[in-house]
């Protein structure tokens, strides 16, 4: 297995898991304006060193390829999303409905994990393909 798939694998697993913890947090103790720390707290999960052994290469042109394909791919498919959610949301509640702050830090940061699990998927989707061989 690549390094830059086990990568992938590992961060697919800390936002699952960010995104267990934050679920079970809502649902336990519904503070929404406070749930957001959970994010900050279980961010600690993707913290690790990494070790590079002297004479190793980490990175070569396939896998940069593979890294700027699944970002493209990812944003195009957040960047769909949003359009067909935003809209969706505008002619359900109306164009001119507000939004408490808390939520809006709550969406940003739900957006980005999902742009970075699309990201992981798209990875280990390409890896095990192998398209890039």
């Amino acid at each position: 297995m690549a390094v830059q798939e086990k990568r992938a694998w590992f961060m697919l697993s800390v936002i699952l898991v960010t995104l267990a913890v934050y679920f079970a947090f809502i649902s336990m103790v519904r503070f929404d304006s406070v749930s957001i720390s959970v994010f900050a707290l279980t961010g600690f999960l993707g913290w690790r060193r990494s070790k590079r052994r002297r004479g190793e290469i980490t990175y070569d042109e396939r896998d940069r390829q593979i890294e700027k394909q699944a970002l493209l791919s990812s944003l195009c498919v957040f960047y769909g999303l949003i359009l067909v959610l935003s809209l969706a949301v505008g002619f359900t509640h109306g164009w001119d409905a507000s939004v408490p702050l808390w939520m809006v830090i709550q969406i940003f940061w739900a957006v980005s994990l999902v742009i970075w699990a699309i990201k992981a998927l798209i990875i280990i989707v390409l890896y095990r393909r192998g398209a890039h061989a």
